[in-house]
């Protein structure tokens, strides 16, 4: 009887995953949609763009990507969390949608937590530091020197509350340097109010920045990357000077609707990892974007959106910032 108790719940068990081991052997066999809530362009459309060239002849069916921005990206996440989890639907966005969105908004159509599965981190955008040139500052030490003796005497621009160059200006403050805040509605507006002089300091890609850089309307002080710019060489990183904000950094990644077969999701896991060694892709898709490729398995990005939520809990209790609308 034992015996035949456990060949029944074998033979169920094998039941039940078949379905879903069928499904991933026969996937794809219609077009991937890669829904984007960001506007074409951009660090936040242009690598799903890559990789739906890249990506499209070994899988033999096209990636498409549809752009739905809105609502601070909540347009497009919600699609994406009420799609099917068949492996044709999958999204493509930042930490601002993951882990940035449940803290600014009181109720969310969807939950980052119970609503996707990371499938790939894609790219960190990598930023710099940069002041006007009439600031008397030349190295990161001696700008941070300037506001520890009169906080809030240099001027800090954002591409908005909540943002991440916010939250890293508002981290600085826990470590004793304090800026004044000026927020602004894009990249764009925040760096150009430095160029012009009408803000002192910015945290910006440094793809978006480096031209500025070169023809000497911007300083560049530091870079927050985890080594040497590869945009801006000879720039000192914030972590060499003892100021570590890798975890505010904004990145990119892949996601899928919860319940996607994991079959799936380790094979688009796996063959992004191979994509993000490949230097045509990294150079046309993510230098352009000021990004640098990170990469990894499943399990670790999963991990490491749980330790961003718990960072940005903590921070924001500590600051009392509020990302409300």
């Amino acid at each position: 009887m034992k015996l035949a108790s456990l060949a029944a719940c074998c033979a169920l068990s094998v039941a039940i995953a078949a379905p879903a081991t069928l499904q991933a052997q026969a996937w794809p066999s219609k077009p991937i949609r890669i829904i984007s809530p960001h506007p074409p362009g951009g660090p936040g459309d242009i690598p799903f763009r890559g990789i739906s060239q890249f990506l499209a002849p070994k899988y033999g069916q096209p990636f498409v990507v549809d752009n739905r921005p809105g609502a601070n990206a909540i347009i497009g996440a919600e699609l994406c969390a009420k799609a099917a989890p068949d492996g044709y639907t999958l999204c493509g966005t930042n930490n601002g949608t993951i882990s940035l969105n449940p803290f600014a908004y009181a109720k969310l159509p969807y939950d980052p937590a119970k609503d996707f599965i990371g499938v790939v981190s894609i790219g960190a955008v990598e930023s710099v530091l940069v002041v006007n040139p009439g600031v008397r500052a030349n190295s990161a030490r001696e700008l941070f020197d300037i506001v520890r003796a009169k906080p809030n005497s240099l001027s800090w621009s954002t591409i908005g509350v909540g943002s991440g160059s916010h939250l890293v200006l508002e981290w600085f403050r826990t470590q004793g340097i304090s800026f004044l805040h000026v927020p602004f509605k894009g990249g764009e507006q925040a760096m150009n109010a430095v160029v012009g002089g009408q803000v002192d300091v910015s945290l910006n890609s440094s793809g978006r920045t480096a031209p500025m850089i070169r023809a000497g309307k911007l300083k560049a002080l530091a870079v927050d990357g985890e080594n040497a710019s590869q945009f801006i060489p000879g720039v000192p990183t914030l972590k060499e000077l003892g100021f570590d904000t890798g975890k505010m950094r904004i990145w990119v990644g892949l996601f899928a609707p919860s319940g996607t077969p994991r079959a799936i999701v380790d094979r688009l896991n796996s063959d992004i990892n191979g994509l993000l060694k490949d230097e045509e892709y990294v150079k046309k898709y993510l230098a352009t974007q000021g990004m640098v490729p990170t990469g990894g398995p499943v399990d670790q990005f999963n991990a490491y959106l749980r330790q961003e939520h718990d960072f940005y809990d903590r921070l924001l209790k500590q600051t009392g910032v509020k990302l409300g609308e």
